[in-house]
């Protein structure tokens, strides 16, 4: 009788997948005769032993994205950098390609749509000129100068931002000029924006302790810091 029972268990360790005697997964018998290479049960677990390998922690990986980004914008002669995250390129005397700041863009998760304000009328210095609307709330972005919008690019319903520009505008090609940022300010810009990234990454464990433990896995920022700070967060670089 022992010898049977020990038979019988040497026949059944014989039959473990090799992921279930590696002690990877609790329990699995070999169907297919050990021919791991043409085993789809071995290829989908090889995929997922690879992925966890690779893939970086979520949390960190939302704000090294985010410096990826920044790092990776050039200060561009062609373009007129404005207050309030608005970029502007002439097309003709006086009538401009109006954007967002690549720097702002840079922040801005799962944008929903954006509505402009004002449409064909005269818009003045400060303000509301468009509307920015998210999961994470909505911000408001006034006119860096007083312009006349004479169309919209794209559909701010699909993909807002395929393009970084938003619509075409009449200004005074010398006070769009006379509001435009300096490179030394631009390079301001930029850093403040590195600073706050570098900021949120120091408070990574206190603020992502509930995503990080089995909650919603963090694919945006938003997620991360919560909506009232990243409303704060988009606000400071508008300042």
């Amino acid at each position: 009788m022992n010898d049977e029972k020990g038979y019988n268990g040497s026949e059944y360790e014989k039959l473990k997948c090799i992921w279930m005697s590696s002690l990877v997964i609790d329990y699995k018998l070999c169907d297919n005769q050990f021919d791991c290479e043409n085993c789809m049960f071995d290829k989908v677990m090889r995929n997922l032993v690879t992925e966890r390998k690779t893939e970086p922690a979520p949390t960190i990986n939302v704000l090294n994205l985010i410096s990826d980004k920044l790092s990776r914008i050039e200060y561009d002669n062609k373009i007129i950098y404005l207050k309030n995250n608005f970029i502007a390129k002439e097309i003709c005397p006086n009538t401009f390609y109006l954007g967002i700041n690549p720097f702002f863009v840079c922040f801005l998760d799962s944008l929903s749509s954006f509505i402009l304000y004002g449409f064909r009328e005269n818009i003045f210095t400060g303000q509301d000129l468009i509307q920015i609307f998210g999961p994470w709330g909505t911000i408001t972005l006034p006119a860096p100068v007083g312009l006349l919008l004479y169309d919209q690019i794209g559909n701010p319903a699909d993909d807002p931002w395929k393009s970084q520009w938003f619509a075409i505008a009449g200004v005074d090609g010398r006070e769009i000029i006379k509001a435009g940022l300096s490179r030394p300010e631009w390079g301001k810009m930029r850093r403040r924006a590195a600073d706050i990234i570098e900021e949120i990454k120091l408070q990574v464990p206190k603020i992502g302790d509930t995503m990080m433990d089995g909650g919603t896995r963090v694919r945006s920022l938003y997620q991360l810091v919560g909506n009232k700070r990243y409303l704060t967060i988009l606000n400071s670089l508008s300042d």
